[in-house]
C-alpha cells in the first residue's frame, strides 16, 4: 500500500511501500490490480494507454467519475536531449504537477435467497473510490482554513524560502548526493468491536532518501518512529521542537523530497521517451496532467495523477 502524501508540516515519506496479508488475500480473490491505463486493449502504442483511460473512467471504476469531464489527450514532444530531460525532471519534482488523493471505502451485505427450493446466503461486496485533484504544496500558496499552529510555522519568510526551494532548478547530475535507506516491519493486532475476532496484520515497509547534505537525525527519527507506532510525526518528539526547528525540518523535507524525486525520475525516464498531456475539467476548473510514456514498452513511466489508479482483474 503506497503511503499517501502528507501535509508539509508533517513531512512526506518518499518511496515507502508496504504489503499486508489482507491485501494479498484480496488480490487472490479479486485478482491483481491493473493500472487504469492498461486495463482493456493490449498496449500496441503509447496512445492505447489513453484510449483505455478514457474508456475506463466511469462510475464503476471511479465512483465520482461524473464530477470530471475528460476532454482530450495529445502528444507534446519526445525527450531528445539533456535540456528537455532536465526540464521534465525539474517539472515532476516541482510544485506544478497535478496529484490525486484517493479515498476508498468497501462494505459487504448478505441476504437469504431461495433457488430451486433451497435457501442460500447471497453476499454483495460494495466498493467505492473517490479521486480528488490537487497540488503537492497548496499550503505554500493558500493558508486559508489552516489551524493556528500551521499558520505560525508558515511565516512570510518561511513561505518565501519554501517556494524558492520548490521552484529552483536542480541538476542532480552535478551534485554529490547522500543516501539513506532501510526497512521496517510492524505487526498489528486488530480486534472487532465485540472483541471476539482478532486479525494479525504484518506490514513491511522500505524507505529511501537522497539529499545534498547529511540527513539530520531529527528527520530520520521522525520517519522511523512514525512507522513503528503508526503515528506521524512522533508526538512528543515533534511537540518538543521549537517553531524554528520545525521550519528547518520542513525545509529539509522539501529538499529531500525534490532530490529523491529526481533520483526516481532518472531510474524511470530515458531519452526517447514521449511526453503527452491529458486535459480534464473538474467542478469547472481546468487541469492538465503531463504523462511520460516509454515507446518501446508502450507503458506510462511517469505520471502524478492517473498512474496509481487501478482496476481489479476480476469482480
Amino acid at each position: 500500500m503506497k503511503r499517501k502524501l502528507l501535509f508539509i508540516l508533517l513531512f512526506i515519506s518518499i518511496g515507502a511501500h508496504s504489503q499486508t496479508k489482507p491485501d494479498s488475500i484480496t488480490n487472490l480473490i479479486l485478482g491483481n490490480p491493473i493500472p487504469i491505463y492498461e486495463f482493456g486493449m493490449p498496449l500496441t502504442s503509447c496512445e492505447t494507454n489513453f484510449e483505455n483511460l478514457f474508456k475506463n473512467w466511469n462510475p464503476g471504476n471511479v465512483t465520482n467519475a461524473r464530477e470530471y469531464e475528460l476532454l482530450d489527450f495529445s502528444f507534446v514532444e519526445t525527450i531528445a536531449d539533456s535540456v528537455k530531460y532536465s526540464y521534465y525532471r525539474n517539472y515532476f519534482s516541482g510544485g506544478e504537477p497535478v496529484y490525486c488523493s484517493v479515498a476508498s471505502f468497501s462494505s459487504s451485505s448478505s441476504k437469504l435467497k431461495k433457488l430451486n427450493g433451497k435457501i442460500y446466503n447471497e453476499e454483495t461486496e460494495i466498493s467505492e473510490r473517490f479521486i480528488r485533484p490537487g497540488y503537492i504544496r497548496p499550503e505554500l500558496f493558500d493558508q486559508r482554513g489552516l489551524p493556528a499552529e500551521a499558520k505560525e510555522i508558515l511565516s512570510e519568510e518561511f513561505v518565501q524560502q519554501a517556494r524558492e526551494l520548490l521552484m529552483r532548478e536542480i541538476n542532480i547530475d552535478t551534485l554529490n548526493l547522500k543516501f539513506i535507506a532501510g526497512e521496517i516491519s510492524r505487526n498489528d493486532t486488530i480486534k472487532s468491536t465485540s472483541g471476539s475476532v482478532k486479525l494479525i496484520r504484518f506490514a513491511h515497509s522500505s524507505y529511501g532518501f537522497a539529499s545534498t547534505d547529511s540527513i539530520s537525525q531529527d528527520y530520520v527519527e521522525m520517519f522511523l518512529k512514525s512507522d513503528q507506532d503508526n503515528s506521524f510525526p512522533k508526538g512528543n518528539n515533534y511537540n518538543d521542537l521549537t517553531t524554528q526547528k520545525r521550519r528547518a525540518l520542513a525545509l529539509e523535507e522539501l529538499l529531500i523530497w525534490r532530490i529523491t524525486s529526481q533520483v526516481s525520475f532518472n531510474k524511470l525516464v530515458h531519452f526517447g521517451d514521449k511526453v503527452y498531456v491529458v486535459r480534464f475539467r473538474y467542478h469547472g476548473a481546468m487541469f492538465s496532467v503531463y504523462v511520460v510514456c516509454n515507446p518501446e514498452t508502450k507503458k506510462v513511466v511517469m505520471d502524478t495523477f492517473f498512474k496509481n489508479i487501478t482496476i481489479r482483474t476480476r469482480k
